[in-house]
């Protein structure tokens, strides 16, 4: 076993229990908006004290951007590194600092190290954090309570891009690793089922992680960039098999309640449970296939994206 993956068992001994502890005591509906509250903590922080110094921020951005990550369904100990050591960067280029104890802003800090410095990469790469870093902290300025007062409305949702960014993209992740491990506990009790063994594949992952990112409702560029972190962008994002359906035997997943059901012979059949509530529509294959050109993967995405713009509306 490498080194890494020793690592990796070590970290999941400690994060899995704190993961079914937080899956506990956190009601469900709260969960979803824990991303957001988590990537608003580098702007919303005390601009005073132990949390505004780069260190102290960048520690508790982190942090709680874990949290977050665990608390989410499906977890199970399992967290993105990178997104959690993004959120900390970040709570360290934010960093106001306090004068009272000693501390520097994170842009005076950065300041300081290119004071005197030879032109450069190195200069020009600290220049470039310096002056994220002032974006940032004026993001938090103008958010923190009692702090700036924004121009306008336009300026306020400026401000809040980068928290509404982060916490989009981690919760996109969150739902992407509880639809990985029901796609897996799906197969497994398939195969148990059966006897038949049944072998993950990528485009059964992209699958899963697309179709459940879509009832999700999370935009197109937080599912692209989902699938791009976990490596399975390659193949498109409607890379899928029989216009979209994962063929396991004959049969696809139903992920409302567990089981498979049948994804149909042909087309005309009418051999699929159809799933419907009141009110709602199907379209047949071919009119499908027409809204894309003669592509029945991309008439399915177009109507998806119809079926997403009309409801928007209602």
């Amino acid at each position: 076993m490498g080194v890494l993956k020793k690592f990796k068992r070590a970290v999941k001994k400690i994060t899995k229990p704190v993961s079914r502890f937080l899956d506990k005591v956190v009601p469900n509906e709260i969960k979803p908006f824990l991303p957001y509250a988590a990537a608003a903590v580098p702007f919303l922080a005390p601009a005073s004290g132990v949390f505004a110094s780069m260190a102290g921020r960048a520690a508790l951005s982190g942090g709680s951007n874990l949290l977050a990550q665990l608390a989410q369904e499906g977890s199970e100990g399992d967290f993105s590194g990178l997104s959690a050591l993004l959120a900390a960067g970040t709570g360290a280029l934010a960093a106001p600092g306090d004068p009272a104890r000693g501390t520097q802003s994170a842009s005076d800090f950065l300041k300081g190290k290119t004071a005197g410095m030879d032109t450069g990469l190195v200069k020009s790469g600290l220049e470039g954090l310096g002056s994220m870093s002032e974006g940032l902290q004026k993001t938090g300025d103008i958010l923190r309570p009692g702090g700036l007062k924004p121009e306008g409305i336009m300026d306020l949702g400026k401000a809040a891009l980068p928290a509404f960014t982060q916490g989009s993209v981690d919760l996109g992740m969150a739902t992407a690793r509880k639809a990985l491990k029901d796609y897996e506990d799906e197969l497994a009790a398939y195969e148990a089922e059966t006897g038949e063994a049944q072998t993950a594949s990528d485009d059964a992952r992209r699958t899963a992680i697309i179709n459940a990112m879509t009832a999700g409702q999370h935009s197109q560029e937080v599912i692209d960039e989902t699938l791009s972190l976990l490596g399975l962008k390659d193949g498109g994002v409607v890379k899928m098999k029989d216009g979209g359906i994962m063929n396991l035997g004959g049969k696809e997943m139903d992920l409302r309640g567990g089981g498979f059901v049948p994804i149909g012979k042909k087309e005309r059949a009418d051999d699929v449970p159809a799933r419907l509530s009141k009110n709602e529509f199907v379209m047949t294959a071919d009119a499908v296939r027409a809204a894309g050109g003669g592509d029945i993967n991309e008439g399915a995405r177009r109507m998806y994206e119809t079926m997403n713009r009309l409801e928007a509306r209602a």
